[in-house]
């Protein structure tokens, strides 16, 4: 593998990463599925999602930097609607979702990624002796 095509590949990964990363966050996707009703202004996004406008904007500003939704100024509103390629990607997704829901609710690679890490505090006699001494030493500086 070239350079050139391994940089490629790391560049696409990239860009699909992010296009999800930017559907992932709770508060864009629900955005994004009521601009598929239509168009709206911030203020009647927030009050259908039960959402501040604070939260509508910041999201919406994503959303439109990623391309994902469109705006125009309507007398003293601006008002967003769903890129209509949005709309195709979206359809192809919930159609994939609809095959493979099952598979996707049972893989364990999936469910073990998701699973919460634990950090667990020791207290200092539960530390090798070693680590006491270090503990101790730095607390009397």
């Amino acid at each position: 593998m070239s350079i050139t095509s391994y940089l490629r590949g790391l560049l696409e990964f990239t860009l699909y990463r992010e296009f999800f990363r930017a559907l992932a966050k709770e508060t864009r996707f629900a955005i994004v599925q009521l601009l598929r009703s239509g168009p709206h202004h911030v203020g009647q996004i927030g009050e259908k999602l039960g959402f501040q406008q604070s939260r509508v904007s910041h999201n919406l500003a994503c959303l439109l930097n990623c391309g994902f939704v469109l705006s125009e100024w309507q007398g003293k509103n601006k008002v967003y609607r769903l890129n209509p390629d949005m709309d195709e990607i979206l359809t192809g997704i919930e159609e994939h979702l609809a095959q493979y829901a099952p598979a996707l609710d049972s893989c364990g690679v999936l469910k073990a990624e998701s699973k919460p890490i634990v950090i667990v505090r020791t207290t200092p006699s539960q530390l090798p002796r070693s680590q006491r001494r270090r503990i101790l030493k730095s607390k009397k500086r």
